[in-house]
């Protein structure tokens, strides 16, 4: 029996994107064994982005829509992007700067369809690294210990770019967030996917992630560059950003925080504000990163009133 294809909504944002945009929509809509649909929401582009994106309308008729926006800033981008999806299959987030290699969906669709599909799911993976001439020199965070919201509360190593989503995690992110107390929407994502549903994590790589100047968030190569990479985002006062969404998240899911058993320990994490009590929390703290080495930078961090 012949199956069809399963539909996928690729969500991308795009930027002042006007140097890399045609490459990644290109490799969106190359995908192999999927039917692929791209809805990109321009955050106010200034270069000739938009002008690019329609230019390949003509040669994917039907496959590409532009909604031309306001500056509203990322967070709050992606979020009306995933406000404005429905009747697909999956939904899958896009960068405009990557370059996705021709199994990437049909990879992630497939560890999916072994889950049970009425509960919300999320699909990541790790990428390559690579340069802006897509030349690869490593690779993103791989997953070495089990996903807990004692985790997924303090560390994202699932890029948006990577997630890929059903029907049942979508609806619960339909919903109207304070996106200026989120840090980062796909570390919301995952929280949200941690807290009602399941995760899958690959450490296989099906994406090419530029790094360069240009990117908001990066991740270094290796152990060693993801730790320098956490420790900038430290002097830069990243985690007091990171913290308010802590306190959003406590906020708004405190009934399924109390549900898990969570909500306790995060409001100790929250609450403690001399060093004394920072130090002491330390001690006995639930909260963890994937490798021990960063764990004890983030309560470093933490202790110093950085996090």
């Amino acid at each position: 029996m012949h199956m069809s294809k399963k539909t996928v909504l690729v969500m991308l944002s795009s930027y002042n994107g006007e140097k890399y945009i045609e490459q990644q929509i290109r490799s969106i809509l190359a995908q192999r064994d999927v039917d692929v649909y791209l809805r990109i929401r321009d955050d106010g582009s200034v270069d000739d982005t938009k002008s690019i994106i329609k230019q390949l309308f003509a040669e994917f008729p039907g496959r590409i829509e532009l909604i031309e926006g306001e500056n509203i800033g990322l967070n709050a981008s992606f979020f009306a992007l995933i406000g404005t999806a429905e009747g697909f299959d999956y939904y899958a987030i896009s960068d405009q700067d990557d370059y996705w290699l021709p199994e990437k969906l049909s990879v992630a669709i497939r560890s999916l369809e072994k889950e049970n599909l009425d509960m919300p799911l999320l699909f990541a993976s790790t990428s390559y690294l690579a340069d802006d001439d897509l030349k690869p020199y490593g690779q993103t965070r791989r997953q070495v210990r089990p996903f807990t919201i004692y985790n997924t509360v303090i560390q994202n190593i699932c890029p948006g770019h990577t997630q890929v989503m059903n029907n049942a995690l979508l609806k619960f992110l339909q919903r109207d967030w304070e996106t200026e107390r989120i840090y980062v929407y796909d570390s919301w994502i995952m929280n949200i996917a941690m807290l009602y549903g399941k995760i899958i994590f690959s450490n296989s790589s099906f994406t090419l992630y530029r790094q360069h100047k240009g990117n908001q968030l990066g991740s270094g190569a290796g152990a060693l560059g993801q730790l320098l990479e956490s420790g900038k985002r430290v002097q830069k006062n990243k985690g007091s950003l990171y913290r308010e969404q802590i306190r959003y998240l406590l906020e708004c899911q405190k009934d399924k925080l109390e549900e898990c058993g969570a909500a306790k320990e995060i409001g100790s994490f929250l609450k403690a504000s001399s060093i004394l009590e920072r130090i002491l929390y330390s001690f006995r703290g639930k909260l963890y990163r994937q490798r021990k080495m960063e764990t004890m930078a983030f309560y470093f961090a933490y202790i110093v009133g950085k996090f």
